[in-house]
């Protein structure tokens, strides 16, 4: 879960990082937060992690609520090829890999400029 705070710190991509939960145990790594991006934009990063299932969620959103990108492997697309794992572009669904902090930083900084 540090490894997500420092990828985040040192792209120099956002104006603040706020950390809403973080649990570190042996059987449960836990983190929510809330990253300002440059352009005013937010990102809000879930990764849950236990010896028998992990989640993730990177949701990049507009200040007034409107997605711009999500990527993450809730499983309710069944017919998406990389199932669980998908993108959420805008209101299109998209197959994905499995997004990593690195992958988001990476679109985040190519569609920001």
């Amino acid at each position: 879960m540090q490894g997500i705070l420092t990828a985040l710190k040192e792209s120099n991509l956002f104006r603040s990082i706020d950390v809403i939960e973080l649990i570190d145990e042996d059987t449960i790594k836990l983190l929510k937060l809330r990253a300002r991006v440059v352009d005013g934009t937010f990102l809000y990063v879930t990764e849950l992690h236990t010896p028998s299932y992990q989640k993730y969620s990177y949701h990049w959103q507009k200040e007034g609520g409107e997605v711009i990108s999500r990527w993450d492997n809730k499983p309710h697309w069944k017919h998406i090829k990389t199932f669980p794992h998908h993108k959420h572009e805008g209101d299109k669904i998209l197959p994905s890999h499995r997004a990593t902090v690195i992958d988001v930083i990476q679109e985040i900084k190519s569609r920001v400029g």
